[in-house]
């Protein structure tokens, strides 16, 4: 393990595999979207679909796209334990095969038409996508600081882009060769991680020997204070943010009269992921040489919640990408600093465990988003703004007072 003067650790090698297994994990979700779109909402669905009514299939689309995080949420921790417990590139192995497995169902299932491979497949590769914090682990066991917080910056950036861009990417690949080209392309990717996986040298791993992997008591033991309300604030931070990025669909008709086809707000979505993405490359490591991770924490999401207060307020279109830009590099540069404030108060041997629950948080808060946004609308058009503004008010009266040691476990 590196120590807090050292530097990066990791070979150029490994943080390209280690990346690209953390591209797909999100990834894997995203470019699949415009597929299952077509497969259950349009002209060309599949043929048990056409004969549901379009509620429906509204509805079985929504089960099959809300399930899967459901079940990573449930199995990813667990999975993690072992991985920490035996073998973090073992169970990345195995988790990826799954994953493969995963993407080449619903290739088997649109041949055939059934819709119950397609689900079973979509839940295979959500176990499989555990792959993704066990990466972010290696990642955080490896750094100290400011290294740490740039690596997980560019987990942001990895993350960012598959969300920003890889809708767009299933789009073109499913109009120009078909519903399972997104399916294809994710199973390229799974293969390639495979192989990159199986020819790096990952460090040693410190684990822990004659140690229960189900039990989630132990780790909590070793874990310094500040551990659950640094994962809170995970939680809090991505939910208050995914209700703001969900409330873009209504605002823009309803406040604005623009519509979700016009080429206004397909630019404003993709600016969001352009602002966050150079912000994160950019500004953390440059804020970390002048202030703690703690405090930066504390800034930016007081600064996220100024910028929530602004977006809701904006009289104008013009107005609100101004609002836009200031409030989505706060939220862009506060995920590395949470993140690191998290992993910092989990000792070496838990990483993987403590980046799962962290993952975990992730896909609870935008799987409950989703649902809740649309009722919160209902009652009021900014309502999930402010609510957005308060969360992330909250989330900086959480953040620990105190700044982590290092906590190290002997084998």
């Amino acid at each position: 393990m590196p120590t807090s003067t050292q530097h990066l650790a990791l070979k150029p090698t490994t943080l390209l595999t280690l990346y690209s297994i953390i591209f797909l994990g999100s990834a894997g979700f995203f470019i699949t979207i415009p597929a299952y779109v077509s497969l259950f909402l349009t002209d060309h669905s599949l043929a048990i679909a056409q004969n549901m009514p379009i509620e429906q299939r509204r509805t079985l689309f929504g089960t099959v796209m809300s399930a899967a995080p459901f079940i990573s949420m449930f199995f990813t921790p667990l999975i993690a334990r072992f991985a920490d417990r035996f073998s973090r590139k073992t169970t990345m192995v195995l988790c990826l095969i799954i994953a493969a497995i995963g993407f080449a169902m619903p290739i088997y299932a649109i041949v055939i038409g059934s819709i119950a491979l397609l689900f079973a497949g979509n839940m295979i590769n959500s176990i499989g996508s555990a792959s993704q914090p066990i990466a972010q682990a290696i990642l955080a066991d490896n750094s100290r600081g400011k290294t740490k917080a740039t690596l997980m910056s560019l987990v942001a950036v990895v993350m960012t882009a598959a969300m920003s861009f890889g809708p767009a990417l299933g789009s073109k690949l499913s109009a120009t060769y078909g519903t399972q080209a997104p399916f294809y392309a994710c199973l390229v990717i799974a293969v390639m991680c495979l192989i990159l996986l199986n020819l790096v040298r990952l460090p040693p791993q410190r684990s822990l020997q004659n140690e229960n992997p189900l039990s989630f008591i132990a780790p909590l033991k070793r874990s310094q204070q500040g551990l659950l309300p640094c994962l809170a604030i995970v939680f809090i931070c991505q939910f208050s943010w995914s209700l703001y990025f969900q409330d873009i669909a209504f605002i823009f008709p309803q406040k604005w009269n623009i519509s979700v086809e016009s080429s206004f707000y397909q630019y404003f979505m993709m600016a969001i992921g352009v602002v966050m993405i150079s912000s994160l490359l950019i500004l953390p490591r440059i804020i970390l040489a002048r202030i703690n991770v703690n405090a930066a924490l504390r800034i930016t999401t007081l600064f996220a919640a100024i910028g929530m207060i602004l977006l809701a307020i904006t009289p104008t279109p013009n107005t609100h990408i101004a609002a836009m830009i200031f409030t989505a590099v706060m939220v862009a540069i506060s995920f590395p600093f949470y993140i690191t404030a998290l992993s910092d108060r989990a000792s070496e041997a838990d990483q993987g465990w403590v980046m799962a629950l962290s993952s975990a948080m992730v896909g609870l808060a935008w799987t409950l988003s989703g649902y809740l946004t649309s009722l919160f609308v209902n009652i009021d058009l900014i309502l999930p703004i402010a609510i957005a503004a308060f969360g992330y008010l909250i989330a900086m009266v959480l953040v620990p007072r105190k700044t982590a040691t290092v906590t190290v476990v002997a084998h």
